[in-house]
């Protein structure tokens, strides 16, 4: 759980970010080897991992955000304690407290590994508990003075402390070396932007209760699936484009060129805050594909001109049709934009086919960039000479 001896907002926060991202990197680690384990969060413990139904490992999760020393007599420590001395189930799943900050030699008894001593620990919190400490913890040293001794060396027993774990701010060097087998070299931080984009969805699931549990196998075919998205002949979709965009994105484009483009062929307004959404995708979408180095401009730029070319084919066949089947100027537009964007091929990788992107292009395009100009109005490059006219003067 949080580290509640801070009141800050920002701490709770970064307390609830680390629960969440200790949750996957945990899973991550598991999954490899034990595909049917089960994990939730905020159920037994802050996480719990199970097997068949069987709670095999119960983790408290521990943030703190500057440096400190956990001790025979921290809060954190009784605090876990206490919860653990509260289970009532007949399994006896392994007690882990995962925190950010260091151990003392006393609770070091207590790491796995070399130096491990459950026999010294018991005395030791028999002597701190009995001994003066803070008032928030008194009712739970008391407890566990209640216990008699082979109670108490039983709850011992299965505890771990995992101390100087990273804290929020440094999980993503850990998850690289936990998924270090499934990333490309040069291609972390793009798959670890997909994964934590991807699991923070999961993660609400889990807390909100809409999902019960995730399994080892649910993350290791998410993993597959970056991994694909990732490869030289595709590309990812960005976890943002994916949000359900509504008509409020719309106010800070009323004044680009490709709205006024849009609006000069009358498009009612359901088409056009849709193609509004479609430009903000697509923009998005380049901005992350830059951000991680997934694509260069210049295949941007390459992939602009095939699809200049194939709006110029549709544009300058709607113009010349215009002539003899009596439509106005603005069904002539609307004829165009409907064309290109239901007919165009280009695609900027063999296996990236979101046609969204497609539509969100053009509409760059005809905001004029990417070296590249297209209209849907027959009169459209007079319009512009008009439009820019009117922003110089």
């Amino acid at each position: 759980m949080p580290d509640s001896s801070s009141h800050s907002a920002a701490g709770q926060a970064l307390g609830y970010f680390q629960q969440c991202m200790r949750a996957l990197a945990e899973l991550g680690r598991r999954g490899a080897t034990e595909p049917s384990v089960e994990m939730r969060i905020e159920m037994l413990d802050d996480i719990d991992f199970s097997d068949s139904g069987s709670p095999t490992e119960l983790l408290q999760v521990k943030h703190h955000i500057g440096p400190g020393t956990v001790t025979m007599k921290s809060i954190d420590l009784w605090r876990s304690l206490n919860v653990w001395m509260d289970l009532d189930i007949d399994e006896n799943p392994a007690l882990r407290m995962v925190t950010t900050q260091n151990t003392d030699a006393n609770l070091a008894l207590l790491r796995n590994g070399a130096g491990r001593d459950v026999s010294q620990a018991v005395d030791l919190l028999v002597e701190a508990a009995a001994g003066k400490g803070n008032a928030t913890s008194r009712a739970w040293r008391r407890r566990f003075l209640g216990l008699d001794e082979d109670q108490r060396i039983a709850l011992i027993e299965r505890v771990v402390i995992d101390d100087a774990t990273p804290s929020a701010g440094g999980l993503d060097s850990e998850l690289v070396q936990v998924f270090r087998y499934a990333i490309t070299p040069g291609k972390e931080k793009a798959f670890i932007a997909l994964l934590k984009g991807w699991w923070a969805g999961i993660a609400v699931r889990l807390l909100d209760g809409s999902l019960d549990a995730i399994t080892g196998s649910d993350l290791a075919i998410q993993v597959a699936d970056i991994v694909d998205q990732l490869r030289a002949d595709s590309l990812p979709v960005d976890p943002d484009v994916r949000q359900r965009f509504d008509e409020s994105i719309t106010a800070g484009y009323q004044d680009r060129i490709f709205v006024h483009q849009l609006a000069w062929i009358a498009l009612d307004h359901e088409r056009l805050w849709k193609a509004i959404r479609d430009y903000h995708r697509a923009y998005t979408q380049r901005s992350f594909w830059l951000r991680y180095q997934l694509i260069g401009e210049e295949e941007l730029d390459r992939f602009a001109f095939k699809l200049y070319d194939e709006w110029e084919q549709v544009f300058d066949d709607e113009v010349a049709r215009m002539a003899t089947d009596d439509r106005e100027a603005g069904k002539v537009g609307q004829d165009v934009l409907s064309r290109v964007a239901r007919e165009c091929r280009s695609r900027l990788r063999d296996r990236f086919d979101e046609a969204w992107f497609n539509r969100g292009m053009f509409h760059a395009l005809a905001d004029g960039e990417l070296g590249q100009q297209v209209g849907w109005h027959p009169d459209f490059q007079v319009q512009l000479e008009g439009l820019l006219s009117d922003v110089t003067t």
